[in-house]
């Protein structure tokens, strides 16, 4: 099993993965807007609804707007996210010494550094979920919205964020950044995992890896995919409009009397 995790499902996830997600994105961008949406006031400019949409990403501005005690716990939950999600990729590509590449450390500080801020982020990020849960089962009215899916999905990242956190805080539980990196190399250079390799006498480590993979393949068609859906649906009701919306097909256009049915009038013209 533990070779089943570590050797071949991570091709299968990172396939159903892309898979997924390029055929929700594509549905999403073949479906078409038959009436302009933009919301006012709105941007009326590409550079404007850019930069409108980048402040909802980075700042969640709408959801501050409605609600400040959940854009709190939902702001810190994100941004810690991401922030170990970045941490993974500098630590384990750079070692933990990216701080030491750039001149900032020594190379031990610049370890240091990287598993106290990893360390820190783990703590937050937990925190923020555990609120967000307790806010779905204590207030009533979030309770009435909250589907099974919605405490799941909290319920996977926590288990996903706790076995991170157990090998940070239990040494004999944790692996160091150099056999994580080689796990990898052979993954990317399609190598064989061998007996020997670190990571398969790493319980939590394989255990953390297995959830990861399970929540990789589920993303695409769960309400996790708001990370990309929220860029889409913001660029459609942010976007400036240079032209009139189409209209529906077969709908009677003004007042010429012609029924507009897939690019052409009731008499043949294309309109």
């Amino acid at each position: 099993m533990t070779y089943f995790i570590l050797q071949i499902l991570p091709y299968i996830s990172v396939a159903v993965l892309t898979i997924g997600l390029l055929y929700r994105l594509g549905r999403w961008a073949s479906g078409r807007i038959v009436h302009n949406i933009t919301l006012t006031p709105a941007p009326t400019t590409q550079t404007g609804a850019v930069v409108d949409i980048a402040a909802e990403a980075i700042l969640f501005k709408s959801l501050f707007k409605a609600d400040k005690t959940l854009w709190t716990g939902s702001w810190i939950m994100h941004m810690s996210l991401f922030a170990i999600l970045g941490g993974h990729v500098m630590g384990i590509g750079l070692l933990g010494l990216q701080f030491y590449y750039i001149g900032l450390t020594s190379a031990e500080t610049s370890e240091y550094l990287s598993n106290l801020l990893g360390t820190s982020m783990g703590i937050v990020v937990l925190l923020g979920l555990l609120y967000l849960l307790y806010r779905r089962m204590a207030i009533n009215e979030v309770k009435m919205i909250s589907a099974p899916s919605d405490y799941l999905h909290l319920l996977m990242l926590i288990a996903i964020i706790t076995a991170g956190n157990l090998m940070r805080f239990v040494p004999e539980w944790g692996i160091h950044y150099e056999p994580v990196r080689d796990y990898v190399a052979h993954l990317l250079t399609f190598s064989a995992v061998t007996p020997e390799m670190e990571v398969m006498h790493k319980p939590v480590f394989v255990i953390h890896l297995l959830l990861v993979q399970v929540l990789m393949m589920y993303l695409p068609f769960s309400k996790l995919l708001h990370i990309p859906g929220m860029f889409a649906h913001r660029w459609i009701i942010n976007r400036p409009y240079v032209e009139p919306a189409p209209g529906m097909p077969g709908v009677t256009v003004g007042g010429s009397g012609h029924n507009v049915s897939g690019g052409h009038s009731a008499s043949g013209e294309v309109q």
